[in-house]
């Protein structure tokens, strides 16, 4: 035990099994006292998911999360399941279970053990969860958190709605250009006659040799 301060420090060296348990602290002075407790165990810490949640294929994920154990790791568990889900609820699946065994690893590597593993047969544009759950030689730790990814769309189903909407801008597209033309054929009829009245009229003034009556006459 050693202090500096307001901080106690209690060093316990060449920790053997007998030495895992919880341990408590108190803390007392003229305005009253404190109790904190910790505990001291041999066992894995909880797993961590490291990967991204998006998986860049339609059918399969490939799962990676760091464990941190002094001792050698034994068995992994990974449970995972497939998430149903729709606007108005959302009803988990049945957990598939997996057990792994890990390489062995000296002990002179660093304590965090990093594992992945690639699930495969999933179905696309779905949502899944996982947990993990690791084993050394002092027992199971807890629990991890639940991790939550998610897999693509068929690349193919993408191509198909591209397609759809590229086939309906072209029809109205088609449409649009078919329409222009018509009412440019109906103006130019009108065009014409206004065009030979016109002719008409001219000739007439120049025969009546300005004569007013004449023109009032043709007109």
């Amino acid at each position: 035990m050693s202090s500096r301060g307001n901080r106690h420090t209690l060093t316990i060296r060449h920790v053997q099994q007998e030495d895992f348990g919880n341990y408590s602290c108190v803390a007392d002075n003229t305005l009253g006292r404190s109790k904190k407790y910790m505990e001291v165990s041999g066992r894995p810490g909880p797993a961590e998911f490291v990967s991204t949640p998006w998986s860049r294929l339609p059918d399969s994920y490939n799962l990676t999360w760091k464990v941190e154990s002094y001792p050698p790791l034994l068995e992994v568990r990974l449970l995972y399941r497939k998430l149903m889900m729709n606007e108005t609820f959302q009803q988990p699946g049945r957990w598939h279970d997996v057990i792994l065994t890990p390489s062995p690893r000296p002990l002179s590597e660093p304590l965090t053990h990093v594992m992945a593993f690639t699930l495969r047969g999933l179905l696309p544009a779905s949502v899944y969860e996982a947990i993990v759950q690791a084993k050394n030689r002092y027992g199971w730790n807890e629990v991890s958190d639940i991790f939550q990814f998610y897999t693509q769309r068929i690349s193919s189903d993408l191509h198909s709605e591209e397609m759809q909407v590229a086939s309906s801008t072209s029809r109205s597209g088609a449409t649009s250009l078919h329409r222009r033309p018509s009412s440019a054929v109906t103006a130019w009829p009108c065009l014409l006659v206004l065009t030979a009245a016109a002719t008409l009229l001219s000739r007439r003034l120049l025969t009546s040799g300005g004569n007013g009556d004449s023109l009032q006459r043709n007109l």
